[in-house]
Order: C-alpha cells, then structure tokens, then sequence
C-alpha cells in the first residue's frame, strides 16, 4: 500500500485523540470485566478504541489497525496500534495515572506516536526526526549522568501463564535497582512512564516485556526526545522486541548489563526467524 503521509497521518491521530480524551473524562466505567489473571476492561476501553478505530479506518481504510481490545484487521506492515486506556486498573481506581497511547507502525517501528494523559491535562506526541512535544513545547531527556541519582520506572511483576518467569526477573532486577539508584517506582502504565522518560520526570523506564499497544507510541516519543531505546541485549527496540529499556543515555552503561538477567528466557531477544 502507498504510505500515508505522516503530517496528514499525525493530524488525523490528534483529531480522533481529541474524540478519545474527551470521551474518557466525560463518562465513567459502569461496566467492569475481567479478562485474564488480574486484567479487566471497562465499557470506556472499548468505546475509546472504537471511537478511534472509525476515526482512522474513515481517513484510510488501507491502514490497517491492531486494538488491545478488539485485536488486528487489515495491512500488517503499516497499521496504527491502540492502547485505549493504558492501566485500565488504574482507571477504575480513580488514580490519574493512565493514558491513552496512539502510534502508527511501519515495518516494525512507529513513525508517529502520540500519548494522551487525560487526568492530568498533558498530551505528547512526536514523528520521526522532528523532536517530541508534550502539550505543544520541545522536551528532552534529563541529563542524569549516575545511578545513583536516577528515578527509575519499572514494570509490574507478572500476571497470566509467565507470571513465575517474570515475577523472578523483576524481583532480582528490583533488589539491584532498589539498591543503586536513587529511587525506583512501579506506575503500573509503561505508556505513561516513556513519555515521562522523555520529559525528564523519569531517568528510565524498564519493562520485561512488549506489547506494541503498550510501547510503540511512548518509544517513538522517548528516542525522539533523546532517550535510548533498546532490547533486552542492547539492541535498538522495535515491536518485535522482547523487552523495552527506555534511558537517558548517559544511563545506558548501568543499565544495559542488568537486563542479563532476561537471558535463557522468553524476554532474551530471539534469533532473526525464530519469533
């Protein structure tokens, strides 16, 4: 398929976020279901993700569209992924801390991304070579340069069938990092902790783990913001990777060989051909 412009493909995903943030402060969740070992989904997930998808699929049908909620349609190379509420736990608590996360991928990367932070009336977003914004104004990484002065978020340990796998990575990584850094905090939404490692308000972010809904917006936005974004093993992050590092880059030195402790298992990154 011809690739859509990427100004027109950023305008069109600020307007169906305009849709989406609007929804997500107007109404509240009335329904609450579980669908996995300690996830749920609200009736606002899946009216966000709805809302958007007929936004874009309106814009450019060609595009194809992966949705936490309702899966994968259309072209598999290009194609928009959607986190409609990022932390749904967090949403149906009350706490502010969630977003709602937007990238368009091509061939594995995102070009566009952009993250709305509705309860806290911020919004980020960036494209390819041109800089990440939040709320309209430039942002960068911090320049934290030692360990022992970062503020690092980190993902939660595990839930569903690779709960004991993850539960021990985090653990040996939390005991390090807890240890060495100057703090370490579990937000619960990885899409909110990349755009905060773009604002500077986290030094990094670290998540065993990848799900493109999750990461593809806040890693576009964070490496467009000077932030390193890697794999477990160092190598630059795309949504085949297995895990999602996202650092200052003075940081990277520190933090790079802890991941060690994902190898010999499913978050190592896997041989070309073997995914």
């Amino acid at each position: 398929m011809p690739f859509p412009s990427l100004g027109d493909a950023l305008t069109v995903a600020q307007r169906a976020m305009d849709l989406a943030v609007h929804h997500a402060l107007s109404h509240r969740p009335t329904h609450i279901t579980t669908k996995g070992d300690r996830d749920v989904v609200t009736n606002i997930d899946v009216a966000v993700e709805n809302l958007i998808r007929d936004r874009l699929s309106d814009w450019d049908p060609a595009v194809g569209f992966v949705g936490e909620e309702n899966g994968a349609s259309g072209d598999e190379n290009t194609y928009w992924v959607l986190d409609p509420i990022d932390s749904t736990i967090n949403f149906s608590h009350g706490s502010p801390l969630c977003a709602i996360a937007l990238g368009l991928v091509h061939e594995d990367q995102p070009v566009p991304g952009i993250t709305a932070v509705p309860f806290l009336g911020h919004r980020y977003w960036a494209l390819t070579g041109e800089g990440a914004y939040r709320d309209g104004d430039p942002i960068s990484v911090s320049t934290t340069a030692r360990l022992r002065n970062a503020l690092i978020g980190m993902c939660d340990y595990g839930s569903g069938p690779d709960a004991s796998t993850r539960d021990r990575l985090c653990g040996d990584l939390d005991q390090r990092l807890t240890g060495q850094a100057q703090g370490v905090r579990r937000l619960g939404t990885t899409a909110l902790e990349l755009v905060w490692v773009a604002d500077g308000t986290l030094d990094a972010s670290i998540l065993f783990g990848n799900r493109a809904w999750d990461t593809a917006s806040g890693a576009i936005i964070a490496r467009e913001a000077g932030a390193l974004v890697l794999d477990a093993d160092g190598s630059p992050h795309s949504t085949r990777s297995r895990c999602t590092l996202a650092t200052t880059p003075a940081l990277a030195e520190a933090l790079v060989p802890m991941m060690e402790v994902a190898r010999n298992t499913t978050y190592w990154p896997q041989p070309a051909g073997t995914q």
